[in-house]
This record gives C-alpha cells, structure tokens and sequence, in this order.
C-alpha cells in the first residue's frame, strides 16, 4: 500500500479508537456503573483487559510478534518491532509520570465513596500506601455484599460484581489519569497499523484494531477509567507512536 493511502488509514483507525470516549465524555454519559459485571460479556472484557496488565501484557506483545512475523516482510517486521518496542517504553514511562502528576480519582473508587455509611473517603484515600489503599476497598466491598451472594452489592444503584473483577478493583488502586491500558493498547495499534497496512496484513490489522478498541472500552465499563482518562490515552498513544516510527525510519535510512 502507498505510503499516502498509509497515513488515511491510520487516520481512519484513530478515529475509530477515539469515536467512543469522545462521544461519551461530549454527551456527559459513564458506561459504569450500568452493566451486570457478572455477565459473560463483563468476563470477556475482563480477560481481554488482562491482556494489558503486567505480566500478562509482556505476553501479549510477545505472541503479537509471533504472529506478525509470519504476515509481514522480514524487513518491515524488524521495523515494525523496533518501532513497537521503543513506543510501548515511551508510553510505559510517561503513563507513571503523567498519574502522579494529575491525581484523578478511579470511578469505582468515587462510587464507593458516594456510597451510605463508605469506610472510602477520597480526600484522605489517595494519601494511604498502596496496600492501605487496597484494605480499604476490601473493606468497602465486604461491607455492601451480600451475604448469601458475594457478587451481589447493596448499593446505590445496586450492583453485581464478579470476584475475579472485585479483586482487580482491590488490586488496582492508583490513579486514573491516563489509561495506561489505553496507551499500551492503542500505542501498540497504530505504531503496528503502519507497518501492517504497508506489508497489506490487512486481516491481522482488524484484529489488532479490534482488541485496541475493546481495550479502551473494558476499562471504563468495569470502573476503572473515565471516557476522558480513554481518550486523553489514545491522543497520547498517536503523538508516541508517530515519534516512534519517525526514529527508527531515521535509523534504519540513516543505516542504508
């Protein structure tokens, strides 16, 4: 594929990433808390936003690569991977530096808060350590389940939770802003999408954009990021994965 039809498709691909959290965060809407986090949709989201929690999302990369290999042409391959590889270090260091700099609050976190008689108190919560943090929203999911079943929450609106997402909550207690999932995700997407669409591995570029998309999705349906924590990442994704391919095309001529 010509270089020009590239840069339009990629163009269309970032759209389609963005679409979502953009029409949601403009229409002032959540997508949590309004689905039964028990369902087998719910389940499905979570196992594929495991794909991007260390260490399952080193794995994730990995078995990209695998497959990606036998589509491409060696040389856009090794392209393609040093590219990916220095992307998905920019956006791993710049997601810790961007957290600690905004201080968001996670949306499960504040809904717990808004909750009757909540042991979580946003203006103290974010000053505990980690695992105080991680007692503390233990402590308020064991306060409003139900006795009989545990995914049940009485809360306002009630609630149903799977154990495995509720220990994902407990687990995941830092800040919202950025998505790092949706960095990592939508970085991985596009930087790939370039040499992918060049090689014509259009089938294998459907299904990276799929599960980039799904990504950002899974993270503010099960409560754990904002439609502008999703779309802030997908902006950032685009500038990082445009500087990446920028260098190593740079190298590799400047090597020629």
């Amino acid at each position: 594929m010509a270089k020009k039809n590239v840069y339009l498709w990629l163009a269309f691909i970032w759209l389609g990433l963005a679409i979502t959290p953009a029409t949601l965060l403009v229409t002032h809407q959540q997508l949590f808390p309004r689905f039964d986090l028990t369902h087998w949709v719910a389940d499905s989201l979570f196992a594929l936003t495991s794909t991007g929690t260390a260490p399952y999302a080193v794995i994730s990369v990995l078995v990209f690569y695998a497959i990606s290999y036998w589509f491409m042409p060696k040389i856009q391959w090794q392209r393609m991977l040093l590219a990916v590889t220095l992307s998905l270090t920019i956006s791993f260091t710049l997601n810790h530096a961007l957290k600690s700099y905004f201080e968001e609050p996670r949306p499960n976190a504040t809904w717990l808060s808004q909750q009757t008689n909540s042991p979580l108190d946003l203006e103290t919560f974010y000053q505990q350590n980690t695992e105080q943090r991680r007692d503390i929203i233990q402590s308020a999911l064991e306060q409003y389940r139900d006795a009989q079943d545990p995914t049940q929450l009485h809360t306002k609106p009630g609630l149903v939770v799977s154990i495995p997402l509720q220990k994902h909550w407990i687990h995941e207690v830092g800040y919202a802003f950025p998505s790092g999932h949706t960095i990592f995700a939508i970085t991985l997407v596009l930087t790939a999408s370039y040499y992918l669409l060049l090689s014509g591995a259009t089938g294998l570029n459907i299904v990276v954009f799929l599960w980039g998309l799904s990504m950002g999705i899974s993270r503010m349906i099960l409560g754990m990021h904002w439609p502008q924590d999703v779309l802030a990442s997908t902006c950032i994704a685009v500038l990082i994965s445009s500087l990446s391919v920028v260098v190593v095309n740079r190298v590799v001529k400047g090597k020629e």
